[in-house]
């Protein structure tokens, strides 16, 4: 997993200096603005997990920071710095769609605490919105593949899809979908299962896997090792049991092969 990035704003140099510190031994990337236009300007050129903003600033102040990320659709959490520890402040966080408020000066542990909390909510929101959009985009193909059967260019939509059982295959879009869940498959993980559909019901032995699927032709021994690791974490997404497999069977001597199930 990528290493979380944090860009803290505030326009005290003591309050960026103790939340760099704070967070520095965490591991984090962290990036800081001095004040809200600065910080817009970041927002331009990188993605990040959670945002720390001070509401309180001149002449762009937290709220502006807070729309201008909202409307770069970014799916990050924020977490707003206040040091008035009132009603009114915890109500306007809230308003503005903000993951939590911490009162200044917070508590390391505390801080360290939310953003941790924030970070795991925010890539839970950045997958699920990723998820959606492959179903929509899987959804969409579907109508067209169904359109495309009565016309005369129904004869390139099995250049598109690969069907088998409850399993659909987009190469166009590189999505697939089993039983009507979108998979979340890295680069790798959609090339050997396409890999393996397409061969079906034949077995496709390692080193053949990781030319097709990993891109690259290494040695046998090698390639059973890299192919065993990718098949493993495909079986986990497709919901298989590596002892008794329903999706993936493993031929002894041949290498695996893809069944319907």
């Amino acid at each position: 997993m990528d290493t979380p990035r944090i860009l803290i704003v505030d326009d005290e140099p003591g309050v960026r200096f103790v939340l760099e510190k704070t967070l520095a031994a965490e591991g984090y990337d962290l990036a800081l603005a001095a004040d809200g236009g600065e910080a817009i300007r970041k927002l331009d050129g990188a993605e990040f997990d959670v945002l720390l903003v001070d509401l309180k600033m001149m002449p762009v102040d937290g709220l502006q920071v807070i729309n201008a990320l909202r409307a770069r659709r970014s799916d990050a959490a924020v977490i707003i710095l206040t040091a008035h520890s009132t009603i009114e402040s915890a109500v306007e966080a809230l308003r503005l769609g903000a993951f939590d408020y911490l009162f200044k000066p917070a508590a390391p542990e505390v801080i360290r605490e939310r953003v941790r909390e924030a970070i795991l909510y925010s890539r839970q929101v950045t997958r699920r919105t990723r998820l959606l959009g492959q179903v929509e985009t899987l959804r969409q193909s579907l109508m067209d593949l169904d359109a495309a059967a009565g016309t005369a260019g129904q004869a390139t939509a099995p250049d598109r899809f690969l069907r088998s059982g409850k399993l659909v295959v987009d190469k166009y879009h590189r999505s697939a979908m089993l039983a009507g869940e979108v998979l979340d498959l890295t680069t790798a993980e959609f090339d050997l299962l396409q890999a393996l559909v397409e061969a079906a019901p034949q077995p496709v032995e390692p080193r053949e896997l990781a030319r097709r699927a990993l891109h690259y032709d290494p040695q046998t021994i090698e390639a059973r090792q890299t192919v065993k690791y990718h098949i493993h974490q495909l079986r986990r997404k497709l919901g298989d049991d590596p002892r008794t497999p329903k999706y993936i069977k493993t031929v002894r001597y041949k290498g695996y092969f893809w069944s319907d199930g």
